[in-house]
């Protein structure tokens, strides 16, 4: 199938994706590739994207960070961008390490910004062609899907047994060493080519990313092997690499009569045959395999073993791929230990009940604590007051998002161990800063100013600071409300059909909207007008568009709906502030043509309402400071 390439805004570039995925799961092969990375709305969207990552105030070896593009003028940014895909010569990463929960260092490459948008436009075209083919149990690296969806497959897997025999209580817990840095190029792209990618110029092109090498202290250094852990691309082409042993192991051992309609029924034959059923489920480069006897578990080890050598050139790690029986110990997996327990509510029954129930990993979240403790002491190291309430609200942000990873598992132990090891060290903290009043900095969460949300309601007390008549206090753990999802992930999930939007839509909650396609929010020649070319940068041109969302699709001063391009403006707060500062969106509002005239006029028309008078003096006021 050639794509069509001749989409003009983000709601076309989303349908060609959701065609993309449908053809891809009907087994089709795509051309013409490239035309569609190479689209004006590509490189907008992917520059959007790269844009909201902390990462792009991150420089590669250019030095360049993502402010330089944004200061250019569109039509050169474009320019610049197409021209260098059309002879691309991408540069090595810079590399760097960071340190993992073991003590020992990850390797981390940071292609320059150039490659990073580039790289985001080949994965917004060829993602929903691997999406349409990945295995269903695969969770890492894929949209709307994440860790805690991994670890409730387990319990489901195991929780769905109808007999005990047939438990699958025994796991192979997976290790591969060095995954990322081994993968071999040329089966890359031969399995990319096999999951449909038939554009020969962008296999090309991403055979020359993976051989770009790296720099480090100034010496370059060759990658003829491996995907650069950092680059965008490199998780979309390690689940391509990876994704036939996951359907090797599921067609083999889970789902291998497609003819069947129930997966029951795929059991039963099985068993009938002398086959052991497994279940293979797998995050990135970590996988665990769930069988029901110990001796096919070990047969396992040694089958996969040979198949990652000769079918993957990946070597398996041989003292960290072991095999669990989880009725005796729990099997660790992204953070979690995942255990086999006799039911509570079949105590004193003749029949006993087996269950799996996920618990934090407390090794690892000792770790965490301990670093958090570490964070709450530097608190008292502040002598200015903001620099102290800066501190902790990062200290509140660490707690929760320490909380908001464990709160899928049973975790109600492992919130009270936090808050009792974070209160003693706040105790300390306090006491240390203000020896004579530290009692009197104890305030109820209610009365805090921030997190108003997380502590309306809760009369428990905390320690605080009073700044600017407001108290700033340290939260709780045990404030994360719990979702203990029993409920099997939906496969139907993807952002690539109007289904799986909106299943993910319900999954969420119904708080949580999705962003708008973003409009076209003027005619194409008003930004190519000589008066704009100083002031309307390619910045104004990306943030304008944040501000059009942020303000709802409403006047700010009138709140009228602007639903025509003729009848909105966008107005610039303090048109005062250098370039560098001028185009970002707190500095940028909407507000309708009439509005806009009156915010810059003399006079303010009579019979105005008075909470439009006040927003356009607002503006004006703003306007002359």
């Amino acid at each position: 199938m050639h794509i069509n390439a001749g989409f003009s805004n983000e709601t076309e570039l989303r349908k060609l994706t959701d065609l993309l995925y449908e053809k891809s799961k009907q087994g089709t092969t795509f051309t013409g590739l490239m035309e569609a990375i190479c689209n004006e709305v590509t490189i907008i969207t992917a520059i959007h994207n790269i844009k909201a990552n902390a990462g792009s105030k991150t420089a590669g070896v250019d030095r360049n960070k993502m402010d330089k593009y944004l200061q250019m003028q569109k039509e050169a940014v474009i320019e610049l961008i197409s021209r260098t895909v059309s002879n691309y010569k991408p540069k090595p990463a810079k590399r760097i390490y960071i340190e993992k929960a073991n003590g020992k260092q990850r390797p981390l490459g940071i292609p320059t910004v150039l490659d990073r948008i580039i790289q985001e436009c080949i994965r917004i075209i060829i993602e929903p062609i691997c999406e349409a083919r990945f295995y269903p149990h695969s969770y890492g690296f894929r949209p709307y899907r994440a860790q805690k969806h991994a670890v409730r497959d387990i319990v489901n897997i195991i929780n769905g047994s109808n007999k005990s025999d047939s438990m699958p209580t025994y796991a192979l817990e997976g290790d591969i060493k060095g995954c990322f840095d081994n993968i071999n190029h040329r089966i890359l792209l031969s399995k990319l080519w096999k999951m449909g990618v038939h554009d020969k110029r962008l296999l090309k092109i991403i055979s020359q990313m993976l051989k770009a090498g790296y720099m480090e202290k100034d010496l370059f250094f060759d990658t003829s092997v491996g995907t650069g852990q950092g680059s965008v691309l490199s998780p979309l082409l390690a689940n391509v690499y990876l994704n036939d042993f996951d359907w090797y192991v599921g067609r083999k051992y889970y789902h291998p009569f497609p003819k069947l309609n129930l997966k029951s029924s795929d059991m039963r034959k099985l068993r009938q045959q002398g086959v052991f059923p497994k279940y293979n489920i797998r995050f990135a480069d970590d996988w665990v395999i769930l069988t029901t006897a110990e001796k096919e578990a070990h047969r396992l080890k040694k089958e996969l073993t040979k198949y990652f050598k000769h079918r993957l050139k990946l070597d398996i790690s041989e003292e960290k791929t072991v095999v669990t029986n989880m009725k005796c110990d729990g099997v660790k997996f992204l953070g979690f230990k995942i255990r086999v327990a006799k039911s509570e509510k079949n105590k004193g029954k003749q029949i006993v009940r087996w269950v799996a129930k996920p618990y934090p990993d407390y090794i690892k979240l000792g770790k965490k604590v301990k670093n958090l403790r570490s964070a709450i002491q530097e608190i008292k190291e502040h002598k200015a007051l903001n620099c102290r309430v800066a501190q902790i609200e990062y200290v509140n942000s660490v707690i929760m998002g320490i909380s908001e990873y464990i709160k899928s598992s049973i975790s109600s132990h492992a919130f009270n161990m936090i808050d009792y090891r974070v209160n003693n060290m706040v105790f300390a903290v306090w006491k240390r800063m203000y020896p004579k009043n530290y009692l009197q900095m104890k305030v109820e969460l209610q009365k805090l100013s921030n997190l108003p949300a997380r502590h309306e309601g809760h009369e428990t007390k905390t320690f605080a600071v009073n700044y600017q008549g407001k108290w700033v206090g340290i939260t709780y753990a045990f404030l994360t409300h719990v979702q203990y999802e029993k409920k099997p992930f939906n496969q139907n999930m993807t952002p690539y059909t109007a289904e799986g939007r909106m299943l993910y839509q319900k999954y969420c909650s119904a708080k949580k909207q999705f962003l708008r396609d973003r409009p076209a929010l003027y005619s194409p020649d008003l930004l190519k007008m000589s008066v704009y070319k100083s002031k309307y940068n390619f910045e104004y041109y990306m943030n304008r568009e944040y501000a059009f969302n942020r303000d709802k699709m409403v006047c700010r001063c009138c709140k009228q709906p602007l639903l025509h391009t003729e009848q909105r403006e966008c107005h610039h707060v303090n048109p005062t502030l250098p370039l560098n500062q001028l185009n970002k969106v707190p500095n940028l509002a909407w507000v309708c043509t009439e509005c806009h005239k009156q915010i810059h006029g003399k006079e303010i028309p009579q019979g105005t309402e008075v909470k439009i008078k006040c927003k356009i003096i607002s503006f004006r006021d703003k306007l002359n400071n």
